[in-house]
């Protein structure tokens, strides 16, 4: 039998290591309660899987291509028509059906719904005949208005006939009467646009022409008058000494010229310096006026003006009563220069 001290030892030890074997069990779970924890703060969360489009209307054979999420395997299947891969192929019979993706390794799956639609198809269109062929009658050639129907433009030198007159150059009238004497304000024949155009206090000379002005013109081209201010030959520039007037004794020029190499027009007005015995710059001031049809030139200057610059420059008197002159017109045919006088010389 054992004695109360050897029983009093075997409780204790069997105590103590009961002790132990709980510790060790309660540590162990602690140590797996801590490493659960710590694998669901670590692990991502689960993603739910996606499917696009996630509803369709789709006529029969119609195909539609699906796409899942990103970076995620997945198998396909429908519930009616076709699949292959990710394609669905709509079959011939109405109704709805399921689209499904299955992730391949979490095997999350995602739906689409396809309604499949009887579709009309469309009107067969009849090709219309052709229409028969029809001769087209030819155009008849439109002949172009001579650039120089009075036949007199001419060599600036002498005269001589020329051939490819530019456009705009042959005069058809002026502000001049036949015997040279000019008309200085508006008269009976004046084109009616320039009335209103002149202003109070201005000289009115004006040019028309038998075709427009080219816009722009290709050439040079100058439209002038050539005025003897007082009607008397022997003041001014000498009579015969210059083309335009050779019966006259010029005091002014008073003209607009076109420049292609600049695309400007540019009215100039010119006087005859009687101590220099050559023409000089006149004042500032000359308008100039280009019609809608490109067929009548215009210019304008105050009386007052022409009237100091002949007394001043000239050491003439002007008397408007007794003014004659010429207009021209003077441009290039090709690389010779061509003019036309209006009235024609003596």
């Amino acid at each position: 039998m054992l004695n109360d001290s050897g029983l009093s030892n075997r409780a204790r030890a069997i105590l103590f290591w009961f002790t132990i074997a709980m510790i060790v069990i309660v540590a162990i779970a602690a140590i797996v309660t801590i490493l659960r924890a710590c694998n669901s703060v670590l692990s991502p969360p689960e993603i739910p899987l996606t499917i696009s489009p996630g509803e369709i209307s789709l006529c029969p054979g119609e195909q539609r291509q699906f796409t899942s999420g990103d970076n995620v395997e997945v198998t396909w299947g429908a519930t009616g028509g076709m699949m292959s891969d990710s394609i669905f192929t709509a079959g011939d019979t109405p109704g709805d059906y399921t689209v499904t993706a299955t992730a391949v390794d979490t095997e999350q799956k995602a739906e689409a719904i396809v309604h499949v639609v009887a579709c009309t198809p469309p009107p067969t269109l009849e090709p219309s005949p052709a229409p028969a062929p029809t001769d087209t009658p030819t155009p008849e050639a439109i002949a172009l208005p001579p650039t120089d129907p009075q036949g007199d433009v001419g060599a600036y030198e002498n005269g001589a006939p020329v051939e490819g007159v530019p456009a705009g150059l042959d005069i058809s009238s002026a502000s001049l009467n036949p015997d040279a004497r000019v008309a200085l304000q508006p008269t009976e024949g004046t084109p009616a646009e320039l009335t209103g155009w002149v202003a109070d206090g201005e000289i009115l000379l004006w040019i028309a022409l038998h075709t427009p002005i080219p816009d722009p013109p290709p050439v040079y081209m100058n439209w002038l008058f050539s005025l003897d201010v007082d009607g008397n030959t022997a003041t001014g520039r000498p009579a015969g000494s210059r083309r335009i007037n050779p019966d006259l004794g010029d005091e002014a020029v008073i003209g607009v010229s076109y420049d292609p190499a600049t695309g400007s027009y540019e009215p100039y007005f010119l006087i005859w310096d009687a101590g220099q015995g050559n023409w000089v710059s006149g004042p500032e001031g000359i308008r100039y006026y280009l019609s809608d049809s490109r067929t009548v030139v215009a210019l304008a200057l105050p009386l007052e003006t022409l009237t100091q610059s002949a007394a001043q420059t000239s050491g003439v008197t002007l008397a408007p009563e007794a003014v004659k002159g010429r207009a021209a017109a003077d441009s290039y045919a090709g690389e010779q220069r061509v003019i036309d006088f209006y009235p024609a010389l003596p």
